[in-house]
């Protein structure tokens, strides 16, 4: 009996213990607790606001929003307060504030990747509310920074910036989030719809599609061919029914529910390579004038500077062709026989009917600096580099360097009527710099 009395006093005095503890830490945190403080919201990491994204779904949360009727691009403007009470109303005084974006520049934190800079907003273009109120029990007021749609359309290729600050308020500041920035890429209220293409290498009829669109909610493909339209984002390729030139039409809905169309006209041609060039390439055939490494290229023509190799056993310069894969166009500046290269040619002549061309090279190798042209012009001969521009002759020409990429090039031309072409190339090089083309080819 003594035990249960002895167990009933003592836990009703730790529970009057902890019940004492809990009364005296409210009473604590109530009359320490400081006075309410407003800050601007989504300031914590960073005082730069960026509105450069495309906002899709209406249940996200947004940075931005088109006011259609008013034709104007709403930013929201949050100011929070903290508070564990919130029982007063509070007003929120705002200001416009520059002064912080120049330090953003210098810091590099406000230069895009492209190494832009963007210009301060101009006045007379935007408007905001200066002053947010915060109702009682509340802890956040709301406005929105409203800026002309037009003076945006008519200067989609800028950024803008605009600083506001808190700068007075009946609650205090907290001065460390008081002051933001917007950061607004204007070209997001237009819609850009574009997009590359390849002809499959395979298939001549296939297209190969990369979207480059930016700032689009949906797309409408329509590729001229009598084919249904498209309305996945990347269709990734399209194959076309026959040869012939295509209006490719690509329709996209922008932000504020316009809709932009753009149109790339796409030929599909018919190789006619093996018809009208001999010995194209991939590989290419030597001429059998010697063996080894180097030998001249069978069915070719080329200037003397292109013969980079002494042939010892048949007493004779050769060049042009090279064993690599199989066999290649080869212009190799050789310290050994002439040094750097100047208007090397190697070249082909054949007729052609009138009608639309499409010539192409595939690169294989660049070793060093080069200046190259591929060219295709009226006659039996290239003219010089100097004058590739002004040669009444030239029919077209590419210009390329060892940056050029190693993917298949072409140019398209014309002749007016049937005649002698001639195509090939006119190479400038360093010595020791080399210059590989694997294949040529053909199309209309």
């Amino acid at each position: 009996m003594k035990r249960s009395i002895y167990k009933i006093l003592f836990f009703s005095a730790i529970a009057a213990m902890f019940s004492a503890c809990e009364y005296r830490e409210v009473y604590d945190a109530g009359s320490q607790y400081p006075n309410d403080k407003v800050y601007i919201a989504g300031v914590y990491e960073s005082v730069i606001y960026e509105v450069n994204e495309l906002i899709e779904s209406e249940d996200a949360p947004f940075r931005y929003k088109i006011d259609a009727e008013n034709n104007k691009l709403l930013v929201p403007i949050g100011v929070y307060r903290s508070s564990v009470w919130s029982d007063k109303n509070v007003v929120v005084e705002l200001g416009v504030d520059n002064d912080t974006i120049q330090g953003l520049i210098e810091s590099e934190a406000l230069v895009g990747e492209d190494g832009s800079i963007p210009e301060i907003l101009p006045e007379g273009k935007y408007s905001f509310e200066s002053e947010i109120h915060i109702s009682k029990g509340e802890d956040l007021g709301m406005t929105n920074l409203a800026i002309d749609v037009p003076f945006l359309l008519e200067n989609l290729d800028k950024r803008y910036v605009l600083g506001m600050k808190i700068v007075d308020s009946n609650a205090d500041i907290n001065e460390d989030l008081s002051v933001i920035v917007f950061d607004i890429t204007a070209g997001l209220i237009e819609a850009q719809p574009d997009f590359t293409y390849q002809i499959d290498e395979d298939d001549p009829l296939k297209i190969l599609i990369t979207n480059t669109s930016v700032f689009c909610l949906d797309y409408e493909w329509d590729f001229g061919d009598g084919s249904p339209v498209v309305t996945e984002q990347d269709p990734k390729e399209h194959v076309f029914p026959a040869v012939g030139i295509y209006d490719v039409k690509l329709t996209s809905k922008g932000t504020r529910g316009n809709f932009v169309t753009m149109t790339k006209q796409i030929h599909i041609w018919e190789n006619i390579t093996d018809q009208y060039i001999k010995n194209s390439g991939a590989p290419f055939v030597r001429a059998q004038l010697v063996s080894g490494r180097v030998d001249c290229l069978k069915d070719w023509s080329c200037t003397e500077n292109v013969k980079s190799t002494y042939n010892k056993s048949k007493d004779l310069y050769v060049g042009g062709w090279q064993n690599t894969n199989g066999g290649v166009m080869d212009f190799y500046a050789n310290e050994a026989t002439g040094g750097a290269l100047a208007n090397a040619k190697i070249y082909q002549s054949f007729d052609l009917p009138a009608g639309a061309f499409n010539a192409g090279f595939l690169p294989s190798r660049f070793n060093g600096e080069c200046d190259g042209y591929f060219v295709v012009a009226k006659g039996t001969e290239l003219p010089d580099a100097e004058d590739m521009a002004a040669d009444p002759n030239v029919l077209a020409f590419m210009q390329w360097d060892e940056t050029t990429e190693i993917v298949q090039q072409s140019m398209e031309f014309s002749l007016e009527s049937a005649g002698k072409v001639t195509m090939g190339f006119v190479v400038s090089a360093p010595v020791d710099s080399r210059v590989q083309i694997r294949s040529v080819s053909l199309a209309k």
